[in-house]
């Protein structure tokens, strides 16, 4: 399977058009591979999702917000995959996926 971007902004207009050449232009280079992107974009804001054959999430619950609440991950995480797949009707994979941290501990080291 061809990757074509790893979250970029899916949810800005702009993106359709985007994704739809970029995604078309890779399916006539191999048209025996699928082709996606990974996302980390709300399933209803997402403007790319509508082109890839296979749609790849990057989740991390009660990481970047409800921080701490692990109660709520089993809840968000079927609540993603189940409007994702109502939306699209596609293959999902969870391509990338986190949960808990101690809040104001988790950082990216420069």
């Amino acid at each position: 399977m061809w990757s074509v971007a790893n979250e970029p902004a899916s949810e800005l207009p702009p993106a359709a058009y985007y994704f739809k050449t970029v995604i078309a232009h890779t399916k006539a280079l191999d048209p025996s591979r699928p082709v996606t992107f990974v996302t980390d974009v709300n399933y209803a804001l997402d403007r790319g999702a509508p082109y890839v054959d296979v749609i790849c999430v990057n989740s991390y619950f009660s990481w970047y917000h409800d921080a701490g609440h692990l109660e709520v991950i089993p809840l968000q995480l079927t609540a993603q995959f189940e409007n994702w797949y109502k939306t699209y009707q596609k293959p999902i994979i969870q391509s990338e996926y986190g949960a808990d941290s101690v809040p104001g501990l988790h950082s990216v080291s420069v």
